[in-house]
């Protein structure tokens, strides 16, 4: 995508100049809103695919692409700004800081859905995973959309007398910071090493296709012959509804140092949620899952959409509300995440003081079929192993699950859609998570925006 986003952008820009200064807002509006649809229509289009699972679903298929549309007003808003902004220097400077604009509401309005980020294109980049780890993925989006339009300054070179030298100003700092941060910040231990043997099951069952008795002694078979401290399974491989943990039949197969993580959905008051358990022989834990999927998980003002009770069923989970972390009995400290919660940030908050071992993210992508959208939660899950600097154990339900480093280097990974298993030895230390600096840096764009203001406002001269 890099290349086309250089191609892009130009074109973009180029495009933004020559409209006259007359047309409405709403002509801009449009402009976004289009632009927006057809990134998300290529982008998201897989996200209709769940309702494809079920026979009863599938004529609501077009539902699906709402979410696309619904993203595409933010794009629209964004985009009116353009309005103000007839001046190509002004368009150089101010669209990076427009994207990123739209991409911070869209992460965080409403429930949020910070899927859509510029930053994305770092998650397969051996260069770019230093980015992400040290600036996070707000400020590696600007950087992204700023190199994107870099062509510009050549195309229009003849109009810009000291643009390109501005720029090169108001970036050397954040720079040189860049270089401080990669050469001199390290990730000495905190604490000593931790080795813990690991073996992870993705047990591919397609939905609603399988026997809840043949699954479960399944999973007793596989709990009993493994040899690793540690046996992960995927969000909701439990097949049956769980009211007192402590009577469920795997816990009579966890013996001397074994671990047992698995997800599953329980009930408790009459509510329901999509849990995370870690079982030991004398230490049974729950994490309830806190960002649920709005129209999957829970109806948003159910009481007006009722008429789509037929797709998200008639009860909805509850979010759980307990602290995030798992302490094993050996000393290591897990940060559980179910599903989609690990394309947020703020899951990431504390892990320095509760000194976070390793992230652990159990999802279920069967509901997307062979499609985009499990190969590009894989990397969302892969940039937060970077972000967070940890190492993250990712198992799903049918792929694709894997272990991450905490510098983005994927040490062992399942296929699609496959029925797998795998052992690991891994050796965890306590390293830092840098979201401080990520902080810092987003602090110094406002400020590059505040001084292109003042410096085009008031010194430059513009060539006609």
């Amino acid at each position: 995508m890099m290349p086309l986003g250089l191609v892009i952008f130009s074109y973009l820009i180029k495009l933004l100049n020559q409209i006259p200064i007359k047309k409405n807002i709403f002509y801009y509006f449009s402009l976004g809103f289009f632009y927006g649809l057809g990134f998300l229509l290529v982008f998201l289009f897989w996200i209709r695919n769940p309702f494809l699972m079920n026979e009863a679903t599938k004529s609501f298929s077009i539902l699906g692409l709402m979410l696309p549309v619904f993203l595409s007003i933010f794009f629209g808003l964004g985009f009116t700004i353009y309005k103000y902004i007839n001046k190509i220097y002004f368009l150089i400077i101010f669209t990076p800081f427009i994207f990123l604009t739209i991409e911070f509401v869209i992460a965080n309005i409403l429930y949020g859905f910070p899927w859509i980020t510029y930053s994305f294109i770092l998650s397969n980049n051996l260069v770019g995973f230093y980015f992400l780890k040290y600036f996070g993925t707000y400020v590696s989006s600007y950087l992204i959309i700023f190199i994107y339009i870099l062509p510009v300054l050549f195309i229009y070179s003849y109009k810009l007398k000291n643009i390109k030298k501005f720029i090169s100003f108001i970036h050397v700092p954040f720079l040189l910071v860049f270089a401080l941060l990669f050469f001199n910040l390290n990730t000495n231990n905190l604490k000593q090493n931790k080795k813990i043997s690991l073996e992870i099951f993705q047990i591919f069952s397609p939905i609603n296709k399988f026997d809840k008795d043949s699954i479960q002694k399944d999973i007793i078979n596989k709990i009993k012959n493994s040899k690793a401290e540690y046996i992960i399974f995927a969000e909701n491989n439990y097949p049956y509804l769980i009211s007192d943990i402590n009577s469920i039949d795997i816990l009579k197969h966890i013996k001397d140092k074994k671990k047992v993580i698995i997800g599953t959905t329980r009930i408790d008051k009459n509510k329901f949620y999509n849990s995370f358990l870690f079982l030991e022989k004398d230490n049974l834990q729950i994490f309830d899952k806190q960002i649920l999927v709005p129209f999957g998980e829970f109806l948003p003002f159910r009481s007006y959409l009722k008429f789509m009770e037929r797709i998200s069923g008639n009860v909805d989970f509850t979010p759980g509300n307990e602290e995030r972390i798992i302490k094993s009995s050996d000393q290591v400290n897990i940060l559980p995440v179910i599903c989609y919660e690990i394309i947020f940030n703020n899951i990431l908050r504390k892990i320095n003081e509760k000194e976070i071992d390793i992230l652990i993210n159990i999802t279920n992508d069967s509901w997307f079929g062979n499609t985009l959208g499990p190969y590009q939660h894989f990397y969302h899950t892969r940039m937060r192993a970077l972000i967070s600097n940890k190492y993250l154990l990712r198992v799903s339900n049918n792929g694709i699950s894997g272990i991450i480093d905490n510098n983005g280097k994927v040490l062992k990974f399942t296929k699609l859609n496959t029925k797998k298993s795998f052992k690991h030895l891994l050796e965890i230390d306590n390293t830092m998570y840098f979201g401080t600096i990520h902080n810092i840096y987003i602090f110094y764009l406002i400020f590059i925006i505040f001084i292109n203001f003042i410096f085009f406002r008031y010194n430059y001269k513009y060539e006609k």
